[in-house]
């Protein structure tokens, strides 16, 4: 028995497909830094969604395998705001395209 109708995973992976196509434009096109970090957190939490439906349709690992998501999700926001702070004290900005002059 799943946990989870076959509709409303439907519309949930529909969602998340939909959040990775937006998170793909925001990595791409944008020029701030801070935008582009969230764009791949944005991209993040769409695959965690779809893993978390794909694996809600078989119960059977759900609770550990979603323990292992969070764990693994708030780990990467650490290391992402680990990452802004170092960068703002190098570059006392937050614009990717100090980056791109550097070659970088």
């Amino acid at each position: 028995m799943a946990l989870v109708d076959v509709t409303i995973a439907g519309i949930a992976l529909i969602t998340s497909a939909f959040m990775a196509a937006i998170a793909a434009y925001g990595m791409t096109y944008s020029k701030s830094f801070i935008r582009q970090l969230l764009s791949i957190e944005i991209l993040f939490n769409a695959v965690l969604l779809a893993i978390i439906v794909l694996s809600a349709l078989s119960p059977a690992s759900l609770a550990a395998f979603s323990i292992i998501l969070i764990s693994v999700v708030a780990g990467e926001v650490i290391v992402i705001v680990a990452v802004i702070a170092a960068y703002y004290r190098v570059a006392k900005a937050l614009d990717s395209s100090a980056l791109e002059e550097e070659g970088v």
